[in-house]
């Protein structure tokens, strides 16, 4: 067989092969992709970014709301009285001297100014304050981003004690008799001197006494100021007042060891208004004397359950507070803003005069009380954190903490609806008109806690700041709740 053998065409004796194309890409095409990255980032990163603050409050909402309901599952489990701390931002001074009291008005020169917890909050002199703007400290005063939880211990009573104590009530009268001692001055803008001739008559200062020199080594830490007390086989609890620290206990006892001071809460008028409004008004009758008594304590901070928000994110307190506004103040920020504790007006709180605030679930299971600060416009008294009966449901509004944010109307010398408009059409945010925010309801009777998107809402000409608060409270629960 012969095989035939064909010889390749070529040019010149040589074969022509295809060109291999060179790897990679031109500088032309590499520019054009870069230049379409670009505008697909300039279009959607905007979005993208507006995505990831929405879901970080969605988040931080979540946190509150799950926290909360641990809380709550923890008094119940434990049978005993457990609270939600709502630490805020700044507000809380270090004791320098070691003296027990946290103040910026000390004898020693040589002594500094209280370290508080964020450089963010300003120091200033009690001569000064009236001077500043309302807006100074606002907020570290009104951001929370951490919350932790706190147990109440077990009651003071005279069976846990070495030695018998005697309470007397104080007869109110004109002029005081006795006199109170002088470690217990700040006592005397509680007291309102002239009750008896404004018919108000209202036993508000205790005495207490001892057969032995150690009344104020053996209650003094208790007694004082955020504390409650009840008397005898009474159920009434009573929340004290004054002092503020156990300083003037101590203070007193080099005067007369056997005895020491206090003052309580005790006002007809505030019956169903907000203090004490869970139970009637009890009135305590001048002269009279218990042996049996019970000290209630706040609850106790467990800082190993401490849990934080996520970054960027907090609770609005300048916005949070309870439903209804009982103490006729038209005021829905009660008692959560700092802007309560000055009341609109010129001056300003220091940081170490804002406390934490605390959510008090019961061991049924039951929001039962709040303790939040309190301080009267003008006292000398230092603020306190004064026990509020929750007979209305409690809201905590969740946003961006760079957007808490309350303008003042600088004609009113207050929060206004004005001021709040006024602030938007500068390009300037807040959480109360932020779409992304959150709330976070909590139901007194039920123990139900549930979280929802801020609702959008439309005010009207004729609406306060009050009013809007209380708008985007409704809309936001108005229709069916979307737990997390």
């Amino acid at each position: 067989m012969t095989i035939k053998r064909t010889r390749a065409s070529h040019s010149c004796g040589r074969i022509t092969l295809p060109k291999k194309r060179p790897k990679g890409f031109t500088l032309i095409e590499l520019l054009t992709v870069l230049g379409v990255a670009a505008l697909l980032a300039a279009l959607v990163l905007p979005s993208l970014k507006g995505m990831m603050a929405d879901r970080k409050t969605s988040q931080a909402a979540i946190v509150v709301k799950n926290y909360i309901e641990a809380a709550r599952a923890r008094a119940i489990g434990k049978n005993r009285s457990v609270s939600v701390v709502l630490e805020r931002l700044s507000g809380r001074a270090a004791d320098l001297n070691g003296d027990g009291v946290i103040n910026l008005l000390d004898t020693d020169s040589t002594l500094t100014p209280p370290r508080f917890v964020s450089s963010t909050a300003t120091s200033f002199s009690i001569a000064s304050r009236a001077t500043q703007s309302p807006d100074l400290n606002f907020l570290p005063y009104n951001a929370c981003i951490k919350l932790s939880m706190a147990e109440e211990p077990l009651p003071v009573t005279e069976r846990s004690l070495p030695t018998a104590f005697s309470f007397t009530a104080r007869s109110p009268s004109v002029p005081d008799t006795p006199m109170i001692p002088t470690p217990y001055d700040p006592l005397m803008p509680l007291l309102d001197v002239d009750q008896v001739s404004s018919g108000i008559n209202e036993v508000r200062v205790i005495k207490v006494t001892s057969p032995f020199a150690n009344a104020a080594a053996l209650l003094g830490e208790y007694l004082v100021a955020g504390n409650e007390v009840s008397f005898g086989s009474s159920p009434a609890r009573y929340t004290i007042t004054s002092p503020t620290s156990r300083t003037p206990h101590d203070n007193y006892a080099a005067t007369d060891p056997t005895t020491i001071w206090f003052s309580v809460l005790n006002e007809r008028g505030l019956d169903g208004l907000g203090e004490m409004s869970a139970a009637p008004y009890v009135n305590i009758q001048a002269g009279e004397v218990w042996g049996q008594f019970k000290i209630f304590q706040k609850p106790k901070t467990i800082y190993t359950q401490a849990v934080q928000l996520p970054k960027g994110t907090c609770i609005d307190l300048s916005l949070s507070g309870f439903a209804n506004d009982r103490l006729g103040y038209s005021d829905y920020r009660a008692r959560f803003s700092s802007d309560w504790v000055i009341g609109g007006t010129a001056g300003v709180p220091r940081p170490d005069e804002m406390r934490p605030i605390h959510l008090v679930f019961s061991p049924n299971g039951a929001l039962t009380r709040v303790y939040a600060n309190q301080k009267a416009i003008g006292s000398t008294v230092s603020p306190q954190s004064v026990r509020v009966d929750t007979v209305d449901d409690v809201f905590l509004h969740i946003g961006r903490i760079d957007q808490v944010y309350m303008p003042v109307d600088t004609t009113l010398s207050g929060r206004s609806r004005a001021a709040l408009e006024l602030a938007e059409a500068n390009g300037i945010k807040q959480n109360l008109t932020d779409p992304s925010s959150y709330v976070v309801r909590l139901s007194p009777k039920s123990g139900a806690i549930s979280a929802a998107p801020i609702a959008n809402f439309l005010p009207v000409a004729t609406d306060s700041l009050f009013d809007i608060v209380g708008k985007s409270r409704s809309g936001t629960y108005s229709s069916t709740i979307t737990g997390q």
